[in-house]
């Protein structure tokens, strides 16, 4: 090209990603997706930070309430507050350092007097306050009685600001050596990325539970400079990148730590100090948590068993508060926090790194540089991400993913467009050849059959199962020809049954049956397909095997079909050089979704309510599941296929009336008797049951977490 006809579209790649990232930034898109790709390195890099040897959580565990369930002084969740005190007693006992309650206990109880005893006892304790954004104004005198906790003013009005709150009740407040902060305030997509050591209540600052565990008993002492918190303690200062908003980036160690930081039952911490007070330890091999575990540790308390607290969905995840609680003060004692470098130094040098790529793309005519530049600017984003997150910056990777992308794409574009009129001619003739003919109707008359029409048909879609790893064990030509083989005998199958292929995607055939010649027979046929694929499978898996072609894994080769029926658009769409007989419509995109939901339930065909109700009168099915799929708000029951009537035997019906009896019970909500039934079908049938353990662990699921009031009976499936 001549350098006059590339200056125009070196300036487009440019201005056109510039524009599309000024129209990001100002609709919000930007930040947004910044902030999901600033999760990236935490869950990609591997941990390059040690989390604090100083905190342990010492966790009322689903053993702890299960232990304590039936005893008298203590109960079910909540436990009564007059057993705290041993808690605490044991702690001190065992030289701990501090102690901080991410428990709540701001209603009024019988036992607070137990409580108020303990704080007079203990100066180490430090109890949860919550904050709300609510509407309800602020007793003045309730404030007044808490105020002793706070850390003054806050002139700036910046930081994190809340209305209204919920104090440790009565006595227990009154006499609290310390108050902190629980509140945790995730991000617009609820995503926990932040904390905030201070927090406002009005305009008055109070600690978080972070801050005031890495004070432990001393006076907090702190200041704002621009970007920074600074925390002064024991001589040193520490200082900490902030957000206008007062808000730490918080460093998250990995999923592994998480999980192992040194944790504790209450019940064993309790059942320890009844041991020593009853004098029944006489060496510490006696002891069921030795008290060298809490010496000079910041322990705190809170709980992890199912429903006694709230789960916070992190960039790795979903964890009890607690445990995101200890990950923030680890952040703090040992200044593990994450800086984030701010967005207009990313769109700089996004920027420039536009400059480059179209450059290289447009301006110059080395083929090898428009190729290796762009690539390895994208190299040198992820190296510098990778390197920067090392040292604990953030870098803003949206701008870059915004705009070098589709300036790459338009400049390859119009390149590819100017010099590759050639490939773009062999690309053509290649469609043609490929793409198949489906019926030889269309040859004979295709503008009749492209207007096409709407009327009742029932769509096919089948895949094999695993293929891809059938595929990888397997040569090119061994893998052309297991497919010529399989999807030739299936096409026989389908054409022999009046049915019209519409396409193979891969190793998936699509077929309709009923278009583009009307037939009222076509659910019928297409269980005909189903079944007959089903056998036919069946001598291939023979063949193979007594042959010894391809891998064992070919050899048991095994495919999903779904079916459906009912209205759909079917017509012959295309060009003139290139067109097919296709469907469209909701009744084909369910019969996609259930070849896709086939392996769940562990079954080969899987068919619709409407094939169902059409062909009951001919088949042997047995109801799966009701369902919501995919891109559809009414629910769905889902049946298998199973044979002819009259040729299913009596095992496979005693198995299917016990499997709808459980449903039933199922949909009735009776979990443990739906469990019982399934795991009778399980033992009928003497083999593992897919769609049987499904429903067992929905079961078990709904026993422990019961669907909403007025649930239908339905299950929602997510993903396609």
């Amino acid at each position: 090209m001549k350098i006059q006809d590339k200056i125009t579209p070196y300036f487009l790649t440019i201005i056109f990603p510039l524009l599309l990232l000024f129209s990001f930034d100002v609709f919000g898109i930007l930040d947004f997706w910044n902030k999901k790709l600033s999760d990236v390195p935490i869950y990609l890099f591997p941990e390059h930070h040690k989390f604090s040897n100083d905190i342990v959580i010492l966790d009322i565990d689903e053993h702890s309430l299960a232990h304590y369930a039936n005893h008298p002084e203590v109960g079910r969740w909540p436990w009564r507050r007059s057993i705290y005190p041993s808690i605490y007693a044991f702690l001190n006992m065992a030289e701990a350092k501090f102690i901080v309650n991410d428990i709540l206990f701001t209603e009024n109880s019988q036992d607070d007097e137990s409580l108020a005893l303990a704080n007079s006892i203990f100066p180490n304790i430090s109890h949860s306050a919550a904050f709300r954004a609510d509407e309800f104004k602020l007793n003045q005198k309730y404030f007044n009685l808490y105020e002793r906790f706070s850390l003054g003013k806050d002139d700036s009005l910046q930081l994190a600001k809340f209305d209204s709150a919920s104090f440790p009740n009565g006595k227990i407040g009154e006499t609290a050596p310390h108050i902190h902060i629980v509140n945790v305030m995730p991000d617009k997509d609820g995503i926990l990325r932040r904390f905030a050591p201070i927090v406002t209540l009005v305009d008055t600052m109070f600690p978080t539970l972070s801050l005031v565990a890495f004070f432990e008993n001393q006076e907090i002492d702190f200041s704002f400079k621009k970007n920074e918190l600074v925390l002064r303690k024991d001589g040193k200062s520490n200082k900490y990148p902030i957000n206008k908003r007062g808000f730490i980036r918080s460093y998250y160690y990995s999923s592994n730590t998480l999980q192992n930081i040194p944790r504790y039952s209450a019940s064993d911490v309790l059942e320890t100090y009844s041991r020593i007070i009853d004098g029944r330890v006489e060496d510490e091999s006696q002891l069921l948590i030795p008290l060298e575990y809490f010496k000079d540790k910041i322990v705190i308390l809170g709980t992890t068993a199912p429903g006694t607290h709230d789960d916070v969905v992190t960039p790795l995840g979903l964890y009890p508060g607690v445990i995101v609680q200890a990950n923030f003060v680890s952040n703090l004692i040992e200044n593990h926090c994450l800086f984030e470098i701010p967005m207009y130094w990313g769109n700089i040098f996004a920027l420039l790194f536009l400059l480059l790529i179209s450059y290289f793309l447009l301006i110059s005519d080395n083929n090898f540089l428009r190729i290796i530049i762009p690539f390895g600017l994208f190299i040198l984003i992820g190296i510098s991400s990778f390197l920067l997150y090392k040292i604990d910056i953030l870098m803003p990777l949206a701008p870059f993913l915004i705009t070098l992308p589709l300036s790459f794409i338009l400049g390859y574009a119009y390149v590819t467009y100017k010099e590759g009129f050639e490939k773009r001619k062999y690309n053509s003739v290649l469609r043609n050849l490929i793409d198949p003919s489906v019926v030889s109707l269309a040859l004979h008359d295709i503008e009749a059959l492209k207007q096409g029409g709407e009327w009742e048909i029932t769509a096919f879609f089948s895949d094999v199962v695993s293929f891809s790893e059938i595929s990888e064990e397997l040569t090119a030509t061994d893998l052309a020809r297991l497919l010529n083989e399989y999807l030739s005998s299936m096409t026989d199958e389908l054409k022999k049954n009046l049915g019209t292929l519409d396409k193979y995607i891969g190793d998936a055939i699509v077929g309709i049956f009923g278009a583009p010649i009307k037939n009222e027979s076509h659910p019928i046929d297409a269980c005909n397909t189903a079944l007959a694929m089903l056998s036919k499978m069946k001598e291939l898996n023979h063949k193979w095997s007594t042959e010894n072609s391809y891998t064992s894994k070919a050899q048991k080769m095994q495919f999903r079909i779904g079916l459906n029926c009912g209205l759909a658009k079917v017509g012959f769409m295309g060009t003139d050089s290139l067109a097919s007989y296709t469907m469209m419509g909701d009744t084909v995109n369910i019969a996609a979704r259930l070849e896709a939901a086939a392996k769940d339930y562990g079954v080969p065909i899987l068919v619709s309510e409407n094939i169902y109700n059409k062909c009951k009168d001919r088949f042997d099915f047995w109801k799966l599941d009701a369902i919501r799929v995919k891109g559809r708000e009414n629910p769905l029951s889902i049946y298998s296929l199973n044979n002819y009537k009259g040729l299913s035997s009596t095992r496979e019906l005693e198995f299917m009336q016990i499997y709808e009896n459980a449903f039933n019970e199922y949909q009735n909500m009776n979990w443990a008797k739906a469990i019982s039934l399934f795991e009778s079908a399980i033992a009928l049938n003497e083999t593992e049951n897919k769609a049987c353990d499904l429903l067992i662990n929905r079961c078990k699921i709904y026993y422990q977490q019961p669907p909403k009031p007025g649930w239908d009976g339905v299950f929602t499936r997510l993903g396609k």
